[in-house]
């Protein structure tokens, strides 16, 4: 890992000092980068969700809504006790901790959200991950991802070649369906294939977002 690089330790600190440490849910920043992730996610209802490194969970109303089932992950107690609180009367949406580093606690899903994670991530997490999200994604399942693309002092990897990397370590690869930049971040989405369905293409493919 980067020396600098921010800890799980050090976001558990984040979380039990402010329950909204980057002001995600009311930041008009924020709800830009989530239209971008809800235009990556696409229009078709998932049967199953998973959100990863969900935080306090800014994202998820947004990402349940396409989703019949949603399962929300946070590797800090803080977050995830947050999120727990939060959505306790939403039956749709479970929320568990989890560390990247591990198993995924789940075993098939056609809708995976990434957020903001890979680049504070080691390299042998970073494997982890990948190895885990190749092995859940359903066959016409999609991957969206969203990071920013600038370098920052707390990061563990460089930032701007994430989504590629991430994307060399899945097999079999996926197909490009989606890409939305804006200057600072990209938010992107990938499908496996599956011979019985086309890939669904967002309209911003490739496309700019002020």
């Amino acid at each position: 890992m980067r020396r600098g690089a921010i800890s799980l330790s050090g976001f558990e600190a984040k979380f039990e000092a402010d329950a909204d440490p980057w002001d995600t849910w009311r930041s008009r920043y924020e709800a830009v980068k989530r239209d971008a992730l809800s235009k990556a996610i696409g229009l078709r209802s998932y049967a199953r969700g998973l959100e990863l490194a969900a935080g306090n969970g800014s994202n998820t109303p947004m990402i349940a809504a396409r989703t019949r089932r949603l399962l929300v992950t946070d590797g800090t107690r803080a977050g995830a006790a947050l999120m727990q609180r939060r959505f306790a009367s939403s039956p749709r949406i479970s929320v568990v901790r989890h560390d990247a580093g591990t198993s995924l606690p789940g075993h098939r899903f056609e809708l995976i959200v990434i957020s903001e994670l890979l680049y504070y991530l080691g390299d042998q997490a970073f494997a982890v991950l990948a190895g885990e999200v190749g092995r859940t994604l359903a066959p016409g399942g999609r991957l969206v991802m969203l990071h920013h693309e600038q370098n920052f002092a707390d990061r563990a990897r460089q930032a701007g070649s994430v989504h590629r990397d991430f994307l060399a370590r899945l097999q079999p690869a996926l197909t490009p369906v989606c890409s939305l930049k804006a200057r600072l971040w990209r938010a992107e989405a990938w499908q496996r294939p599956r011979l019985d369905r086309q890939a669904e293409h967002c309209s911003g493919l490739k496309s700019e977002v002020a």
